[in-house]
């Protein structure tokens, strides 16, 4: 998922980018120095959620905002300023405001509340001659098995000519995780994790990669942590 910071001031948007990637590296970000260039870009590429600084040298964070609003696709915008005399005004096209220094803890509060609204809801896929769309959150894991991808939901067990490589940069902002060459897991459906095996909710025993294990306990802990 890509998502936009746009600030004239090159150290600020630094400031953001380092709590953006400190919090979820797996979002590609992209910098802007001005609105101008940040409207120019919106209009080949969607970005779901967007810091924006407010008082820039040429178009300001507010015109831009309504203009980035204009469209079919809304993203989330977050204001970044270091007045809070904007405040009324900005709630009128933002999802939050934030006031310079950033306060890291209200920072990621906001995040994280974005993330939960732009992160995949549905997962699309044909199987057997049929279209299907079901809630990504569903989705136990996916396994490749025999050139298929197998899909196990809590309901049933769906086939599927995808491969995990056409699925995970779908699905990694959704807490899914690769935890083997043929396993995507959904980490809001994890029970416990061993040296060597996560157990799903299903009761079933996935075998960990060797070369991912620190990769695994290191992401489920901070899953886990932030979703107490």
């Amino acid at each position: 998922m890509r998502i936009a910071i746009c600030d004239d001031e090159d150290q600020e948007r630094l400031n953001i980018e380092a709590l953006v990637k400190r919090y979820a590296p797996e979002l590609s970000i992209v910098l802007f120095s001005s609105a101008d260039e940040l409207l120019t870009a919106a209009k080949t590429t969607f970005f779901p959620l967007i810091f924006l600084d407010i008082e820039m040298d040429d178009t300001n964070g507010f015109d831009a905002a309504e203009e980035l609003m204009s469209g079919s696709a809304k993203p989330l915008i977050v204001f970044v300023t270091k007045s809070t005399e904007y405040t009324i005004r900005g709630y009128d096209v933002a999802f939050h405001y934030l006031v310079k220094p950033l306060n890291e803890e209200k920072f990621y509060e906001v995040l994280k509340r974005a993330l939960r609204l732009i992160i995949p809801q549905y997962f699309s896929f044909s199987s057997n001659g049929e279209l299907y769309r079901i809630p990504a959150q569903e989705i136990l894991y996916f396994e490749s098995r025999n050139y298929m991808l197998f899909i196990h939901t809590q309901q049933q067990i769906y086939k599927t000519r995808l491969s995990l490589k056409e699925v995970e940069p779908q699905l990694s902002s959704a807490n899914f995780l690769r935890i083997h060459a043929s396993f995507l897991i959904n980490l809001h459906h994890v029970v416990r994790i061993t040296k060597d095996d996560v157990e799903m909710q299903n009761h079933q025993l996935i075998k960990i990669s060797r070369n991912r294990k620190k990769e695994v306990i290191a992401a489920f802990t901070k899953f886990a942590r932030e979703n107490i």
